[in-house]
């Protein structure tokens, strides 16, 4: 979408700037991957040609949402667009570009890229000029894009691809604006695969799906590691084994691998720490996720730290332990210190860490509150601002106490919110933290209602030598007597600047609330990204510098509390009878309601015993046991703001016990006897099978009268023979049973189905015994790898525009081992807008692990003419085979490519945005201004917004005339920023700085009109209101406002329209979005 001077947006059923975010992850800084293709679809969805004076002359300077600059001293400023792409870890990529559509802007001056100093914001002289590009007549540039080579984002091999989508022709003065084009990775052979965990990390997954722009997430439990934790000692470190006990333990029973080390093994040097860490990353079965380094940079129990050489700060920072493959700044694992000077400082780390996952102070009260510490008198405004967006994050996911600290005096008033319990404490301010220091942390009395805090400043994490802030929260206290915080961040050196401590600050807590971060660690990492998504040029190593600057003071897999913790109900036996091989758990909440996904871990001994699983959505999980040792067995479950369960039960000895040997079952598929099949021993579906169990009495006395029935919770298995009659059993003699259980099974079973099939063994007297006996089938798995659009072979373009038809051909691939012959397809869809010609497909034959498509019986579909392009809709396809295959599959797939004159969305929700350029739509609005201002004959009444300049932001809150749906929440009034944006409902934020959306930043919901820094005036330049209720709609019009970069003028307004009269399919309230002075003209300088 491109502004205009003028222009206007109607939301029709739609949301302007902020869609949700489901939509913006399709779309993420206008990449979207086309479904199961390595191809990558660029849309640029607006861009602005910004006038910008240098020495004296005038020129444009393209601007794009999420742009960065690559140009070399003198080339053209070209914006630039990146993202990632998940790839395979042995093959080289290079990328081919095909521009689908582009526009032309003739007689104009692309500006020379110049070196700002980062002091003064000044562009420093003399002014340069690439002479030889400007005088050539090739265009610039000649590549438009670049793919980087494989690099590894911990489990996660990814390519970075950056797109300018501008090409200039100095000589003509002409710049084509190519609004989208396809990106293909071609691969260019193989490599040597990378070093990469065989297994992916779930801690890991929420900062794919940040940045890879193809990232999807695994359904088989199969596919993750179990979770992993790495503890780096000091060399000394014999006597903080008690200590430390307590802590590995509740790692361990919680169903963490724990593994430590010092390094008296590892090397001293950070360097030989490093290559420990990277040793383990790349060798061990479940690679450490969390890297925990126990002890101070210096001192008695010192592990070292590494200092940048980016700045001349030189500061301290562990984030280089975490960059264990490739040059990049992606960490292969999350980090943490427990910095500590004396065993006591270490048992009070680690009796906080402890209790406060597992014993939280038990009142309610402090579970809901926060405070937010903002100190502009040195960093400005923006520190209130960012505080203001952390609290609206937190009062948005249930915290109904989140105090605010913005003038003086701070210290007492810190002291005072700390003591009285918080779960997060957060400051924003400058360095000497607003005269609250470490005496202040020493006096504290909040005892077990421990917060994390964020003190992200100058100096608050030099850990290096003396005691920071940061250290200073987490040692405080006794182990029996704690005090300050659990964990806490701070930031390197005196040299910090406020727009990146800002963006750290919010990304963290944005991770926590938004993303599902639930570590500290984790939070951490995700607000070092939170600098790359907002610059990822890294503008004079800017990201590089405070992503090693901002370190966490605690145990990197702190689990955070975000809620009032609920208490599970957690049922299971007390006691087993050594051989049975199984447990089954069943998790509720406090209310007899299931919990899912609670996290259940068995441990007995030495890992004798050590399983772990999550709950299904009926709170059920079923562990194995693999031993006949008896003694007492640790069960344990956890989730996040619950309780952790702690329990027990015991595997005993009995005088009569009979189970099922494990492992022992005999599979008999030869169409001998009862059984029908291919003679392979292997479970396929449609067979008829014999499945012969034998069973052990593991007691002491003989079992009488056995009976034996076996038994299916699943849908596969129909019985023709389920309960055999034993008779007596010795002790410690097993019986080989002469009659096979037989059974049916589903033609429709497929590649590792469980058949879950259990086993009732019970004696004469009544006693019983349950054995689970696991037997998978083998069989066809087809997913889809590929559709493939055969569209006009001369004019076409390989995809279903509206108005066309073409034939589809769907690659199948078969994941599973068993060959699929005559597989029969039927297409359809619930979308309205494609129809189909040809519903019918044939696969021949789909070998094991091999890929078919239906070219020879090709789909015939159409899309209707009125279908937006870029609109993605889901094929359906229900698949069966003459081998008794069953399966259906949903496939998603994207008609047409959107392009600058086609509206945006979409969303999740049902939201489209229209401009005024999408003139091949009904939609589409036209601009007719409505002046409101009474400077200028309007009828509006001014808002009490006064804005004259730095630090001076503001914003009110209005009652709308009419009940506004948005996003289906009603809602009864808005608040109006200085700034350019609306909120609905009720903030106090003033954000003036925009941001990545979604993401951290502002106000939520938003409307954000023309979100910049900008100023009333004593002129004229104000905000007004006025309900026009001849036509049933409220306007709001900031009329001749100023940018505080620039100066300006800036005159726009939004429209609210009453959905009583404007009918929408969703019911929500249009708005219209209308610009009759635009002048893109602030600059970021760094």
């Amino acid at each position: 979408m491109k502004y205009q001077s003028k222009i206007v947006v109607l939301v029709s059923s739609l949301l302007v700037v902020c869609f949700a975010e489901d939509e913006l992850k399709r779309l993420r800084n206008g990449f979207a991957a086309q479904v199961n293709n390595e191809k990558i679809t660029y849309v640029l969805t607006d861009y602005e040609l910004q006038d910008i004076i240098i020495n004296g002359q005038t020129f444009k300077k393209p601007i794009i949402p999420f742009g960065g600059l690559n140009a070399e001293e003198g080339d053209p400023v070209l914006p630039t667009v990146t993202t990632f792409y998940q790839v395979a870890p042995n093959k080289s990529y290079s990328i081919e570009v095909n521009i689908q559509s582009s526009e032309f802007v003739e007689n104009i001056d692309i500006a020379p890229h110049q070196t700002w100093d980062p002091v003064t914001d000044e562009i420093t002289l003399p002014f340069k000029r690439n002479i030889d590009l400007y005088t050539s007549d090739e265009p610039y540039p000649q590549k438009q894009a670049s793919i980087s080579q494989t690099i590894v984002f911990r489990d996660l091999p990814v390519v970075k691809v950056a797109f300018m989508p501008f090409r200039y022709h100095p000589l003509s003065r002409q710049l084509e604006i190519i609004t989208s084009a396809d990106i293909d990775l071609v691969e260019t052979g193989n490599i040597e695969p990378l070093q990469i965990p065989s297994r992916r990390s779930r801690v890991f997954e929420p900062l794919y799906e940040s940045i890879v722009v193809n990232y999807s997430r695994s359904t088989s439990d199969e596919d993750y590691q179990t979770p992993s934790i790495l503890y780096i000692l000091p060399s000394n470190s014999s006597n903080l084994m008690a200590n430390l006990d307590i802590l590995f333990e509740w790692r361990h029973k919680s169903g963490y691998v724990v593994n430590y080390v010092s390094t008296s093994t590892t090397g001293s040097s950070a360097s030989s720490i490093k290559n420990y860490i990277s040793n383990a990353y790349g060798s061990w079965t479940d690679p450490p996720e969390y890297v925990a380094l126990v002890g101070d940079a210096s001192g008695s129990y010192s592990i070292p730290t590494y200092f940048e050489n980016y700045s001349s700060y030189n500061g301290e920072g562990d984030h280089p332990y975490s960059q264990l493959v490739g040059g990049d700044i992606l960490p292969e694992v999350i980090l943490g210190r427990l910095s500590f000077s004396s065993t006591t400082e270490l048992a009070t780390i680690i009796n906080k860490t402890v209790q406060y996952e597992t014993n939280p102070y038990v009142s309610q009260n402090w579970f809901h509150s926060a405070s937010m510490v903002g100190d502009p008198s040195s960093s400005g405004i923006s520190t209130i601002i960012t505080c203001e967006n952390i609290r609206e994050i937190m009062e948005f996911q249930g915290y109904d106490d989140v105090r605010t600290i913005y003038n003086s005096p701070f210290p007492s008033q810190m002291v005072s919110d700390l003591n009285a319990g918080l779960t997060f404490f957060n400051y924003r301010g400058y360095w000497g933290v607003s005269g609250f220091g470490n005496g202040n942390i020493n006096s504290l009395s909040n005892g077990f209602k421990l917060p994390v805090a964020t003190v992200i400043t100058c100096g608050t994490g030099s850990f290096a030598s003396g005691t920071s802030i940061s250290e200073a929260f987490v040692r405080a206290g006794t182990p029996t007597q704690p005090k300050g915080a659990v964990a806490s961040v701070g930031t390197a050196t005196l040299g910090t600047h406020t727009m990146f401590n800002n963006v750290v600050d919010m990304g963290f807590y944005y991770g926590i609330f938004s993303d599902g971060m639930e570590t500290a660690g984790a939070a951490l990492a995700r607000g070092k990204l939170n600098l790359y998504l907002n610059y990822p040029n890294n503008p004079n190593n800017y990201v590089n510098i405070f992503t090693h600057w901002n370190n966490l003071i605690g145990d990197p897999a702190l689990r955070m509390w975000t809620d009032i913790p609920a208490t599970f109900t957690v049922s299971h036996e007390n006691a087993m009878a050594a051989g049975t091989n199984f447990i089954d758990v069943t998790v509720m909440d406090y209310f007899n309601m299931p919990v899912e996904e609670a996290y259940v871990t068995i441990l007995k001994g030495d890992d004798v015993i050590f399983k772990s699983a999550f709950s299904d959505a009926f709170g059920h999980v079923s562990l194995p046991i693999s031993t006949t040792s008896t003694g007492d067995v640790d069960i344990t479950v956890v989730k996040r703001n619950y309780i952790p369960y702690q329990g027990q039960f015991q595997i005993i000895d009995q005088a009569v016990n009979v189970n099922a040997i494990e492992g022992g079952y005999t599979i008999d598929d030869d169409s001998e006897g009862s059984s029908i099949g291919n003679a392979n021993g292997i479970v396929n579906g449609g067979e008829t099978i014999e499945l012969t169990i034998p069973v052990y009495n593991y007691g002491t006395d003989e079992a009488q009268g056995l009976y034996c029935k076996l038994t299916s919770d699943g849908d596969l298995v129909t019985f023709l023979t389920d309960s055999l009659y034993i008779g007596s059993l010795l002790s410690g003699m097993t019986a080989n049973i002469d009659q096979p259980f037989v059974f049916e099974v589903q033609a429709s079973a497929m590649e590792n189905d469980n058949l879950d099939l259990r086993l009732f063994v019970e004696d004469v007297n009544g006693t019983s015994w349950w054995s689970e006996i696991e037997v998978f089938s083998a069989g066809s798995l087809l997913e889809a790898n590929a559709v493939i659009v055969r569209d006009d072979p001369t004019y076409g373009n390989d995809i279903l525009d509206p108005g066309e038809t073409a034939e589809l051909e769907i690659e199948l691939l078969n994941n599973g081992s068993v060959i699929a012959t005559s597989v029969v397809g039927r297409l359809y869809s619930n979308f309205s807008g494609i129809e189909m010609l040809d519903d019918q497909g044939y696969w021949p034959v789909i070998l094991a692990d091999g890929m078919s498509t239906n070219n020879t019986d090709r789909f015939e579909v159409s899309a209707a003419e009125d279908v937006i392009p870029g609109t993605r809709v889901d094929l359906l396809i229900d698949l069966e085979s003459t081998t008794g295959l069953s399966t259906s599959l949903s496939i998603p797939f994207q008609i047409g490519i959107k392009d600058v004159n086609d509206p945006l969305g979409p969303d999740a929700y049902g939201y489209y945005a229209y401009d005024s350029g999408d003139m091949l739509y009904s939609n589409a609005p036209y601009f007719n201004w409505i002046e409101i201002d009474p400077l200028f004959s309007g009828l509006g009444t001014q808002l009490p917004l006064s804005d004259y300049g730095d630090n001076q932001d503001d914003v009110t809150t209005v009652s709308l005339p009419f009940t506004f749906k948005f996003y289906g929440i009603d809602y009864d009034q808005i608040s109006v920023s200085s700034n350019g944006w609306v909120s609905l409902g009720s903030t106090s934020m003033q954000s003036f700085r925009n941001y990545h959306i979604p993401g951290p930043g502002g106000p939520s919901p938003m409307i954000a009109v023309f979100w910049d820094d900008l100023m009333t005036t004593s002129s004229g330049g104000r905000v007004y209101k006025w309900y026009d209720e001849e036509n049933n709609q409220f306007i709001i019009e900031w009329s001749r406002l100023r940018t505080f970069d620039n100066n300006s003028l800036e005159t726009f307004q939004v429209i609210l329209r009453d959905a009583q009269h404007y009918f929408t399919p969703t019911g929500d309230g249009e708005i219209l979005i209308q610009f009759a002075d635009f002048n893109n003209t602030s600059t970021g300088n760094f």
